[in-house]
């Protein structure tokens, strides 16, 4: 088994179709076989407000947007309260030019002793220059079972 911490940027391209949501999938996927995937606990709302967008700008019909927040609320994440890291993360954002929201990802990863997962080539940055593993996406392409794909 293995755990890592994903960014909404990931967790977004598993219910809204993007270049890597094939990759996502089946991340996610996994925590139903044998990985735990670490969120921070606003990383659903990150997700809602991109849902949002999709409505309000791109044509999203809004029942498809509450099916989409519904399906997200279903998945089997190990929420984190991350407020207690707020220091760590101010730390980040101001060293490497990074919101602190996203910052907030890797001082979670960096508390919890895990990868991160994300899509963000500056939070990617950030991550390995702060000594936290970043798993790319791109090695989920499968489930962990080979019947899978």
């Amino acid at each position: 088994m293995a755990a890592y911490v994903v960014d909404a940027s990931v967790v977004i391209q598993y219910a809204i179709v993007q270049e890597q949501t094939p990759e996502a999938r089946s991340l996610v996927a996994r925590m139903y076989e044998v990985d735990k995937l670490h969120i921070p606990e606003f990383c659903l709302l990150e997700c809602t407000n991109v849902v949002w967008k999709q409505v309000r700008f791109y044509g999203l019909p809004p029942t498809n947007a509450e099916q989409i927040i519904q399906e997200l609320l279903r998945l089997p994440f190990q929420v984190e309260s991350v407020s207690h890291l707020l220091p760590s993360a101010l730390q980040i954002g101001l060293a490497y030019q990074l919101a602190v929201y996203d910052s907030l990802y890797v001082a979670l990863a960096q508390h919890l002793s895990l990868p991160v997962v994300t899509v963000d080539d500056r939070q990617s940055v950030a991550a390995s220059e702060s000594s936290v593993v970043v798993k790319p996406i791109g090695d989920f392409s499968t489930s962990p079972s080979s019947d899978k794909g």
